[in-house]
């Protein structure tokens, strides 16, 4: 696993959105003041791959959060293998995880995104590791740099198996088990199909190929008898058919002529239904004349009838209709438009038909004009009065308000003055105090060496020999040292957030001053204008009278007009005035035209009643001429009668059913005489066949079908059998093959399962992998230390030997900065080892500031000299000396509004 690029936002001491790109990128120092956030860099890495860091694990995530933050975002891309990958976290009111892969040129949810655990799994999964190991190995955090140089053996190896890949021998030896026990249960499987084929062998199939020839020469010789009998008993059925027909055709031709005298019968009919039919259109055609007369007669008598109804019906409504009465109503309907004027010019001025004065003046459309612009003039001054004071209250609320917001503009002033002179005062205490923890660290380390002078032997720091032991000196408290500068820094930074917001609050009451004096200035205009116009309408309403008199005189002339209306309407509503009329008008208009439509009916009637009278007479004088000629027509043809005739009549389909009948018979006779003829020619000397005859044909042919069907079952049966054996007996083979070869592999799997019985061959590679990392850690800590050190592995355990007292003992007896070295000499060979796989990264935050200068200048000529291979190897100090000997340095720097990082030369 290579880091690619982190971005952060709102994570630990970074508020704003910050983003580092390791692109061309090997070995870099990460610096910065102490509690600027670069141990928090090392944790954005750990959370967003195990959603936990190593200071708080991973509970309490929200307190990731910067303060000024809403949430904790947390984005790393890396790659592993060929593969490119991102995860994304957010800590916040909707924590979120997600993982993405890019695939060509887009990124691609993976689907274990859906669920948390599920993506936790998978990228464990894909790293190889857990949180333990990779905080081993990999990212070494602060205060648990050693614990692979000093963990429990139990631990180192299970971290090493995971490392190197070992736990796949483990999963090898399932397999293997696994494996064997599938090759049982096939081989089992084999040998019981093999029992259950005994019986398929060679003999056996000859026997049935020879039984099967045998019924197949049966099968062919009874199929031709067969073929023989079928053909006899076809002869004999047709020679019994023929003389069955000869039989059937001769009492045929005795019931044909048996019949003759029932079709002269029919030809009598057919022939009087054609006189009938020529008859009958006369017969219609009279029918037809006495119904038309019939009709006419009864539409003369009801309109004679109607015409006497209508006679009366006129003299009634003549009594009521009267001329004068339409035109006075007319005449009034002239006037409605005038009407209406009045009244829309009474309702456009205010007034109402019930509208009375004892005192009505007559109707002015001038004066009333005058008198309402009077009257809008007082109601505009009140309203000018209204806006006037309103304006003068809003002026004195707007300028309390300016006073308001001045007042609290001059007491932040005062507050922001008093915050940065008491900031300027703790950042002088906060200083004093870092000076005096870094000499205080100073003085521990070198008093470390106190335990190592040797009188006459030459000082490890400055080379003289050493005279005298000087006397060790007190010590002053490191973490009562370190926790008064927190606190110090913790007060800075609340200083400083608040001095930011009221600051920014001081802004904001700056920018909005001018927009409450320019809103002041507004109303100021604003409530002069009021004024003005107040003035101008006191000014025209002068020499009006009072707003009472014009009242009064308005509602006089209204009140003339109304009672001038009231007179035309009958002190009706206009509308109701209107319709009353409309409707009289109406039905005295209809009158009139019932009057005028009735007289044309009645004219109409009479010349109707004349036409009539002189259609029946010709209609009378036509029907006897036709009486006259059907008698005739119905006594040359015989009939008696119309109902004679009706009786003889046939329908087209009944004629042609009959004619259809005559012809038949006729042809039946034919057709019967010309079969005959054949029939006796064709049976001419022979002898007539009885059925005893074919039944017994009939029973030799069953017997030979029943005796072929018998063979062609048995020769099936014997096909299917061979069929069958066939089949097993090739199976058989197969299946000898196929246990033959799992017998093979049976052997080669458990040779495999011996070899990899127990831990023997994880044991045996874990040593292997453990002599090559403890060699080349222990070359690095021999340059160190001036070849004084070098590691060994003893029974599991790590030791040092001391080449200065020529003894091995545990590495838990180093000191701490001894204990340093040997850390870092494995943290640093172990990532050379793991270079090669899927590990491609290191990253050291630990102790660099315990070292003195000689060992600082080695390990910095040993990071220098370090073959990167490719991998990202970061170091987290604070110490100038080391960051600037490395390639590329990137700076955290703090401030209250959240670090930033860059990349510094």
């Amino acid at each position: 696993m290579k880091p690619l690029k982190l971005r952060i936002e709102g994570f630990g001491a970074y508020a704003e959105p910050q983003e580092i790109s390791f692109d061309d990128v090997e070995l870099f120092a990460i610096t910065g003041q102490t509690g600027a956030g670069k141990s928090t860099l090392l944790d954005a890495i750990t959370y967003a791959l195990y959603k936990a860091t190593p200071r708080i694990s991973s509970k309490d995530l929200k307190d990731l959060k910067h303060p000024l933050a809403d949430s904790a975002k947390v984005e790393l891309t890396f790659a592993l293998g060929d593969r490119t990958w991102r995860v994304v976290r957010v800590v916040g009111k909707e924590n979120q995880s997600r993982l993405e892969y890019l695939q060509s040129t887009d990124w691609k949810t993976h689907p274990a995104s859906e669920k948390v655990k599920e993506l936790d799994a998978k990228l464990a999964e894909i790293l190889g590791m857990d949180y333990e190991t990779f905080t081993r190995a990999i990212l070494l955090p602060q205060g648990q740099f050693d614990l692979f140089l000093r963990g429990a053996p139990k631990e180192r190896r299970e971290t090493l198996i995971k490392l190197y890949g070992l736990e796949s021998l483990k999963a090898m030896r399932e397999r293997v088990t696994a494996r064997l026990k599938t090759l049982g249960e096939e081989r089992a499987r084999l040998q019981g199909e093999l029992d259950a084929l005994a019986e398929a062998e060679e003999e056996r199939v000859s026997a049935l190929r020879e039984e099967i020839k045998g019924l197949e020469l049966s099968e062919r010789d009874l199929g031709s008898q067969l073929q023989s009998a079928e053909q006899t008993l076809h002869t004999l059925e047709e020679r019994q058919k023929q003389f069955a027909e000869l039989e059937a055709l001769r009492r045929r031709r005795a019931a044909w002529q048996s019949d003759q005298a029932r079709m002269a019968e029919i030809a009598a009919k057919v022939a009087q239904a054609e006189k009938a039919e020529r008859i009958w259109p006369q017969l219609e055609a009279l029918q037809a004349a006495q119904n038309e007369l019939q009709q006419k007669e009864n539409a003369l008598k009801r309109d004679q009838s109607a015409l006497e109804a209508l006679g009366a019906e006129l003299e009634r409504f003549r009594a009521q209709y009267r001329p004068e009465q339409l035109a006075a109503l007319e005449q009034k309907q002239h006037q409605i438009p005038l009407l209406k004027s009045k009244e829309a010019s009474l309702k456009r001025y205010g007034g109402s038909l019930r509208l009375y004065h004892e005192r009505p003046l007559p109707f002015e459309e001038e004066r009333l004009d005058a008198l309402r612009d009077a009257e809008r003039l007082f109601g505009e001054l009140n309203k000018a009065h209204t806006k006037a004071a309103r304006a003068q209250e809003r002026l004195q609320n707007a300028t309390q308000e300016l006073q308001k917001e001045q007042a609290s503009i001059e007491a932040l002033q005062a507050e922001i003055q008093t915050l940065k002179e008491t900031g300027q005062k703790d950042k002088a205490r906060l200083e004093e105090a870092k000076q005096t923890l870094e000499r205080e660290k100073l003085h521990q380390g070198i008093a470390q060496y106190h335990a190592h002078l040797q009188v006459g032997e030459p000082c490890p720091l400055c080379g003289h020999p050493v005279k005298t032991l000087p006397p060790p000196k007190a010590q002053a408290n490191l973490q009562a040292l370190q926790a008064q500068v927190d606190q110090l820094e913790a007060t800075l930074t609340d200083l400083r957030a608040e001095f930011k917001a009221k600051q920014k609050r001081l802004e904001d009451l700056q920018q909005r001053l001018p927009k409450l004096q320019e809103q002041l200035q507004t109303l100021q205009n604003e409530s002069q204008e009021a004024a003005t116009e107040l003035a101008d309408l006191q000014a025209q309403v002068a020499g009006l009278g009072t707003p009472e008199q014009v009242k009064e005189e308005r509602t006089q002339r209204l009140a003339g007009l109304a009672e001038e209306i009231r007179a035309i309407t009958d002190n009706r509503e206009v509308a109701v005035y209107v319709e009353a009329l409309r409707q009289a008008l109406e039905s005295a208009r209809a009158l009139a035209q019932k009057v005028a439509e009735m007289e044309n009916r009645q004219s109409e009637l009479k010349s109707k009643v004349s036409s009539q009278a002189e259609i029946v007479r010709v209609l009378q004088a036509n029907l006897d001429r036709q009486q006259r000629d059907v008698q005739v027509l119905l006594k040359e043809a015989g009939f008696a009668g119309p109902e004679a005739v009706q009786k003889a009549r046939l329908s087209p389909a009944e004629v042609e059913a009959l004619q259809k009948k005559l012809k038949d018979h006729e042809h039946e006779g034919v057709e019967i005489d010309r079969a005959l003829r054949v029939l006796e020619q064709a049976l001419s000397g022979q002898e007539p066949v009885t059925p005893a005859q074919v039944s017994e044909q009939k029973n030799r042919v069953a017997s030979l079908k029943t005796s072929l069907a018998e063979t062609r079952e048995r020769l099936g049966g014997k096909k299917s059998d061979l069929d069958r054996l066939q089949k097993q007996l090739d199976r058989k083979r197969q299946a000898q093959k196929e246990k033959a070869k799992l017998d093979k592999q049976t052997d080669l799997w458990e040779q495999l399962a011996q070899d990899l019985k127990g831990d023997r061959f994880q044991d045996f590679l874990l040593e292997r992998y453990q002599s090559g990392l403890l060699g080349r850690a222990s070359e690095l800590i021999q340059t160190l230390s001036q070849n004084r050190y070098s590691l060994r592995l003893e029974e599991g355990e790590y030791k040092v030997l001391d080449r200065w007292t020529d003894s091995l003992r545990p590495v838990r007896t180093l000191s701490g900065g001894e204990s340093f070295m040997a850390s870092l000499s494995l943290a640093l060979s172990l990532s050379e080892h793991l270079s090669r796989g899927r590990i491609g990264a290191l990253f050291l935050d630990e102790g660099f500031g315990t070292l003195d200068a000689e060992t600082l200048e080695q390990v910095a000529g040993i990071l220098e000299a370090l073959p990167t291979q490719g991998r990202l190897v970061g170091i987290v100090t604070h110490v100038e000396a080391l960051a600037e000997r490395l390639p590329a340095r990137l700076q955290v720097e703090k401030s209250p509004a959240g670090s930033k990082v860059r990349w510094v030369d």
